[in-house]
C-alpha cells in the first residue's frame, strides 16, 4: 500500500537546512512514502531572508516534483490575506494551512471568518493547528471550531493533533457533532505527532484514542501526517508500525494513509468518486 502523507514544513535551505524540500524527499524514501503534502513556511519566519511571498516560492520549488503537493500558509489576520488565498488558489496550490497560535490570533474574529468564508467560496481547503502551542488559549479553544463548521458547512477543514492531549474531548465533539452518520464528511482529524510520548507530551495520545476517534468517528475522518521537519525517521517509522496495528479492514488503511487527504484536496465536485491508494 502506496502512503500519501499530509503535513511537512518546508523551508528555503538558506532559512531551515534540515526542513528543506530535498530533506523531505529524502526522509520520505527512508519510511516508505510515496507522496506527501508540504506546507509553505510562514511568511514572518522567511521575510527577512528575502521571501516575500514563501507560497510562491514553494510552487516554484516543488513544480517539477511529482511526490509533493502545495499547501499555502497564510495568517488570515494580514490585510492581503484574501488576496493571497486567491493568488494561491491561482497558482494550484491546494489547501492552506493555519496556525492560530503562532500567527496569535482569535479563530472567530471577523477577519479570520471572513477568510473561511472566502476559502469555503474557493472550495480551499484549510488545515488547522490545534492543540497548546506557547499563546493565549482562549484565542484557539478547539470547541470554537464547531462554530466555523456551523457557519460554513461546506468548508473542508483538518483539525491536527485531534486538540492535542488537553482538548482531544473537545475535537471529538467538534468532529461528532458536524459530521453525518454513515458518509463522507468534509472535516477530518490529522495524525500527526500523537504517538511519542516522550517526544509529544502535549499533543501525545497513544494509539488507543486515536482508535477511539476512527471508532466513534469513522474511516473516512483521519489523514496521517509526517510534522516534517519536526519528527525524525525514527519517530515516522513508529508512527507507521503502531497505526499498522489498528483493528482496520484494508480500505479503512487506505483511506488512513491516503484516501481521505486524496478526497480532500479533490474538492467537493469529485470528493463522492475518489479511489484511495492501494484499492
Amino acid at each position: 500500500m502506496e502512503i500519501f502523507a499530509n503535513h511537512a514544513h518546508v523551508f528555503p535551505e538558506d532559512v531551515r537546512e534540515e526542513g528543506s524540500v530535498d530533506n523531505l524527499l529524502r526522509l520520505m524514501d527512508a519510511c516508505g512514502i510515496a507522496r506527501a503534502v508540504c506546507f509553505a513556511p510562514f511568511r514572518s519566519q522567511v521575510e527577512d531572508a528575502g521571501y516575500t511571498e514563501p507560497n510562491d516560492w514553494l510552487m516554484q520549488k516543488i513544480h517539477d516534483e511529482p511526490r509533493l503537493v502545495g499547501f499555502a500558509c497564510i495568517n488570515p489576520m494580514d490585510e492581503d490575506a484574501i488576496d493571497r488565498l486567491i493568488m494561491a488558489v491561482g497558482i494550484g496550490l491546494k489547501g492552506c494551512k493555519l496556525h492560530p497560535a503562532f500567527d496569535k490570533f482569535d479563530i472567530l474574529d471577523k477577519c479570520a471568518m471572513d477568510f473561511y468564508a472566502a476559502a469555503d467560496g474557493l472550495d480551499m481547503p484549510l488545515d488547522f493547528h490545534t492543540g497548546p502551542h506557547w499563546w493565549r488559549i482562549r484565542d484557539y479553544l478547539p470547541i470554537k471550531f464547531d462554530e466555523i463548521a456551523f457557519k460554513h458547512p461546506g468548508l473542508s477543514m483538518v483539525f491536527e493533533h485531534l486538540g492535542g492531549r488537553p482538548f482531544y474531548e473537545d475535537m471529538l465533539a467538534v468532529l461528532g457533532n458536524n459530521l453525518p452518520i454513515g458518509a463522507p464528511g468534509n472535516l477530518y482529524g490529522g495524525i500527526a505527532s500523537v504517538l511519542q510520548r516522550d517526544y509529544q507530551k502535549l499533543w501525545y495520545l497513544g494509539i488507543e484514542r486515536v482508535a477511539e476517534a476512527i471508532y466513534i468517528l469513522g474511516e473516512d475522518m483521519p489523514i496521517y501526517g509526517l510534522d516534517f521537519p519536526y519528527n525524525t525517521v525514527e519517530h515516522i517509522k513508529s508512527d507507521i508500525e503502531q497505526l499498522k496495528t489498528l483493528e482496520l479492514s484494508d480500505e479503512a488503511f487506505a483511506k488512513l494513509f491516503g484516501g481521505n487527504l486524496e478526497r480532500l484536496i479533490a474538492g467537493p465536485s469529485q470528493a463522492s468518486g475518489f479511489t484511495a491508494p492501494g484499492e
